[in-house]
């Protein structure tokens, strides 16, 4: 029997334990920014782009979905936008000095705040331009929305001021945050009708105005009207916001009262938008007092004297609303210009009555393009039940000074020639 034995022969022998070994994570130190240097994060790679070093957080805030970056010296210098939440403390230490890593918001995806309306600052939308023009920021809504195709828009500062008005179907969340906080993107609240809210002030809260968009015009020289008020500046008792009771909702309180002050009888405020508008859709929620004696408007000036040499009624003046004290239920809207206006008893006007004007909110609108101004009053059911004056177009500027940017005013006069 021949037993055929397997021979081992030991050549050697050789005890392997396989560890596998992470990085080891040494602090990354942020010096209290949301970028450090000698660092990088793990994976999570979103897209990349070849640019400086300084740029890249820039590059990531312009990205959508971008919530975290890497910055490496690959290919002359690449930016490596990552995305996902993080936070600083997934970052690990490495030993490249020339790399740069850094979070945006904490690492968490910015959400473009719209606060209720269809415009936001700070952010974008990619891709789809249909044209731009050089505008200012408040004008571009109503540029889109003059624009045939336009369903949503972005302004930037480039080049002075673009509006780029873009196509195609499209929603609020399509927007992604930006690092500028000069741009301004919206979209058109309904493209059936074209218009796109560019401003507001709800007066919520209780104190003051808003300074960052009122202004007041201060004095008591009579202001032309042989008024007998003098308006103060940001005076609370004259003017003030104020929540309606049980609500979070505000309204704002113009009040004129017999007091003295400078020579005058009665304090009142007169508040001028530091917004200013050419053509759009203005509307004021408001109730009127009752008062013998008293003269409250909505009205507009122009912001610059672009035509002759005289300031008024040269330049124009629209007046949404007009109210008397001694006949509160008839609401006035009238439009001045140089060849017509009340100086020579000549103006464009109209009035009409509105039985619950000093009991209820009555929405007053002014429709202005490039062809006609026309003034309504309704209420929350229907703004546009009562169309008060048309003013069409006409002649040159001494006729249709209407052209230029106007802001709005909101005072209460006492007394004074009507």
């Amino acid at each position: 029997m021949i037993n055929i034995l397997s021979a081992w022969t030991l050549l050697g022998f050789i005890a392997v334990n396989i560890l596998f070994l992470d990085r080891v994570k040494c602090l990354v130190n942020w010096n209290g920014n949301d970028w450090a240097m000698s660092c990088d994060f793990r994976g999570n790679d979103l897209s990349d782009v070849r640019t400086s070093s300084e740029l890249c957080g820039g590059k990531c805030a312009q990205t959508q979905g971008c919530t975290h970056f890497t910055w490496t010296s690959y290919n002359g210098g690449t930016c490596w936008m990552k995305s996902g939440t993080v936070s600083k403390s997934d970052a690990f230490s490495t030993n490249d000095p020339t790399m740069v890593c850094g979070v945006r918001n904490g690492g968490q995806q910015d959400v473009v705040n719209w606060n209720g309306n269809n415009w936001a600052t700070s952010c974008d939308f990619r891709g789809n331009d249909l044209s731009n023009v050089r505008i200012s920021s408040e004008l571009c809504g109503g540029k889109c929305a003059q624009t045939q195709g336009c369903t949503h828009f972005t302004w930037t500062s480039y080049n002075g001021g673009t509006c780029w008005m873009k196509s195609g179907t499209v929603s609020k969340s399509d927007a992604f945050s930006t690092s500028d906080s000069a741009m301004i993107c919206g979209v058109l609240g309904d493209v059936n009708t074209g218009w796109v809210r560019v401003w507001e002030d709800n007066f919520d809260g209780n104190g003051g105005v808003d300074l960052n968009k009122w202004d007041f015009d201060v004095g008591g020289s009579g202001w032309g009207n042989n008024e007998q008020q003098y308006y103060t500046y940001n005076r609370w008792e004259n003017a003030r916001c104020e929540l309606f009771p049980g609500s979070t909702n505000g309204r704002l309180i113009v009040e004129a009262r017999r007091e003295n002050m400078a020579n005058s009888q009665y304090t009142s405020a007169r508040l001028r938008s530091k917004a200013t508008w050419v053509y759009g859709r203005l509307q004021i929620r408001a109730k009127l007092p009752d008062g013998r004696g008293l003269w409250p408007a909505l009205w507009m000036l122009p912001e610059k004297q672009t035509y002759s040499n005289t300031y008024w009624p040269d330049n124009g003046e629209i007046d949404l609303m007009e109210q008397v004290g001694y006949d509160p239920l008839s609401i006035v809207s009238t439009v001045h210009t140089q060849a017509y206006n009340h100086m020579k008893g000549n103006q464009p006007t109209n009035s009409i009555t509105v039985k619950d004007a000093v009991s209820n909110f009555k929405i007053y609108t002014l429709d202005w393009n490039v062809n006609k101004i026309e003034m309504f009053v309704g209420d929350d059911a229907n703004p546009f039940a009562n169309s008060i004056l048309v003013w069409n177009k006409q002649g040159d500027w001494t006729q249709w000074p209407f052209d230029k940017p106007f802001f709005v005013l909101i005072n209460i006069a006492v007394g004074g020639s009507w």
